[in-house]
């Protein structure tokens, strides 16, 4: 399993810093790459080269503006946010894009759950799929907690909603703090960790008043179990998602941690 951390290229120090720490890649926002500009594009795809550290994933896939749940959903302006998307993180090699996205998801009051699902199910297999698949790139759904959105919750209800998708590039994501946060268990992981190819970790307990943090030691929480569960299926890759108070000293003491497990 390769281990990375949500970061941006547009942030050289922290790109410098995750790459002399043994990250495998970084994950970076997949609006950022949709909407940059030629010249952002080639100062990123420059200071990837000069660290040798690549933003195989990304998230923040689509923006509250660009519903896929509700009515009149916009399906022309969102194949072309994603079609210029795909091409821009495929050059940035990206490989997985996850699609979380609570703002344009959620459903508002009124609407029927049953057609907001069967509205998520064509996004993915009709627009975003296919141009993932131009360039090679996996999208995985990923459950949020209820705080967040309130649907696709649980990570049963995202492989469910792959499945709805049907296609072979829409697969899975577990994310620990969101499993924690929503009763999820590693036993539920289990039964799905075929579904599963990208996975997100973090602290989920508070610390210093702060939850969803960088694992700093491995006795913190049992992030050896998560891990475990995952390495008996088909994940891929697991990125550090959390918040963070001094990047130059966490990252480094977190992929340590990792590392351990």
């Amino acid at each position: 399993m390769r281990f990375g951390v949500c970061t941006g290229l547009d942030n050289e120090e922290n790109v410098k810093i995750a790459a002399e720490s043994g990250y495998d890649y970084i994950e970076c926002g997949f609006q950022m790459f949709a909407n940059a500009s030629e010249e952002q594009l080639c100062e990123w795809e420059e200071r990837e080269k000069k660290y040798n550290i690549y933003s195989e994933a990304v998230n923040c896939f689509l923006p509250g503006s660009l519903p896929v749940t509700g009515e009149n959903v916009d399906y022309d302006a969102l194949a072309e946010f994603v079609a210029r998307g795909m091409k821009n993180c495929a050059r940035m090699g990206v490989k997985t894009v996850v699609f979380g996205s609570s703002g344009a998801r959620s459903i508002k009051e009124g609407f029927s759950y049953e057609k907001a699902v069967r509205q998520m199910g064509y996004f993915l297999r009709e627009i975003a799929s296919p141009e993932a698949a131009k360039y090679g790139i996996t999208i995985v759904t990923e459950p949020l907690r209820k705080a967040e959105t309130n649907m696709i919750n649980t990570v049963k209800e995202g492989v469910l909603l792959a499945a709805l998708a049907d296609r072979d590039n829409v697969r899975c994501l577990a994310d620990l703090y969101h499993m924690d946060q929503c009763g999820d268990t590693n036993e539920d992981l289990l039964m799905i960790t075929d579904s599963v190819v990208h996975a997100h970790i973090a602290n989920p307990v508070e610390r210093d008043g702060k939850n969803r943090v960088y694992p700093l030691s491995a006795d913190e929480y049992d992030y050896k179990s998560f891990i475990d569960a995952l390495s008996k299926g088909t994940c891929e890759r697991c990125s550090i998602e959390a918040g963070v108070t001094d990047f130059a000293t966490e990252a480094p003491a977190a992929i340590k941690v990792l590392r351990s497990l």
